[in-house]
């Protein structure tokens, strides 16, 4: 069954969508937009890491408790790094190669989760927890379609000449 690792893997992916249209209204100096989509991004890679912490980590410890301890240290660097931009962010001092290399460094952790963690998720997590996992995989998404939805709604049209 790859259910757990394909729910988990498209939760990156999306994320990696975001951070994408980050890059992209950083590059093109739109840092009302910016901003806007940066709450979004850390709101869910917050919640993306948390579950993972609580629901997957734990039991991964009794397995294999050193790459446990580096995925935990991976997301202690990536916080470090997301209040660090969103610090330069809110200074409009954040540049383009910094996210870039934000983004190399997700996708490095990505990959790697992807390569051990999600697999073994996938055999061995117990149901009950693989329940919650995906309970909160679909309570981020529904927050994020609920987002993009008022977003779309609360900006105002173009104005008159």
């Amino acid at each position: 069954m790859k259910g757990l690792y394909n729910a988990l893997h498209r939760d990156h992916q999306r994320l990696d969508e975001v951070f994408e249209t980050l890059l992209n209204r950083v590059h093109a100096g739109d840092v009302e937009a910016a901003r806007e989509t940066w709450g979004t991004f850390e709101r869910d890679l917050l919640a993306h890491m948390e579950a993972e912490e609580a629901l997957l980590l734990p039991l991964f410890d009794r397995v294999d408790p050193e790459e446990a301890g580096t995925i935990r240290a991976e997301h202690l660097g990536i916080r470090a790094q997301l209040a660090e931009m969103g610090t330069a962010l809110e200074l409009h001092t954040l540049r383009e190669e910094k996210v870039e290399k934000f983004i190399r460094a997700l996708r490095q952790h990505a990959a790697h989760e992807e390569a051990g963690l999600y697999p073994w998720a996938d055999r061995e997590l117990p149901k009950p927890a693989a329940d919650r996992l995906y309970e909160r995989l679909a309570a981020a998404l529904d927050a994020v379609k609920r987002t993009a939805h008022l977003s779309s709604t609360a900006r105002p049209g173009p104005s008159a000449p």
